[in-house]
């Protein structure tokens, strides 16, 4: 009796052993690829959410029908996407947290007033507009969900 004990103790140390193997071999950081298309404010990204885990390099390669700044909250990334000009923003997920995405909608009267990228003070980051901020529209698109590892 007591060495089906042992063989029931044994098999449940190995079935333990190989189910921490298989969770712990994603656990290298990995280089994530999202194509997003932005249209009649929304997006498809295959959901709300982008989802990485810390330590990924994440790429969003960003279409717009409408010319505006993909923004990412907390990570402070801010890229202009247009019509037949498409955006890319590459970075390494080191924040863990659920991360706004923003799409600053560009008017005549902000392209007027200009964008200034080095103005920093702002809430969006380094993101700065002249006299034309009335003129933007923000739309939250998602949101980037990064994972501890």
């Amino acid at each position: 009796m007591k060495r089906a004990t042992w063989n029931a103790a044994a098999v449940a140390a190995a079935i333990a052993a190989i189910a921490l193997a298989a969770a712990c071999a994603g656990s290298e950081p990995e280089e994530l690829t999202f194509d997003v298309s932005v249209g009649d404010d929304a997006w498809s990204v295959g959901g709300e959410n982008i989802d990485v885990r810390q330590g990924d390099t994440v790429t969003v390669n960003v279409e717009s029908d409408v010319r505006g700044g993909f923004h990412i909250h907390g990570y402070d990334l801010f890229e202009v996407a247009a019509p037949g000009e498409p955006a890319s923003i590459e970075f390494v997920a080191d924040a863990t947290g659920r991360f706004e995405i923003m799409l600053h909608k560009f008017t005549l009267a902000s392209d007027e007033a200009g964008m200034d990228m080095d103005g920093g003070g702002s809430d969006h980051g380094d993101m700065e507009m002249g006299s034309g901020d009335a003129a933007e529209s923000e739309v939250r698109l998602g949101w980037l969900r990064v994972l501890p590892r």
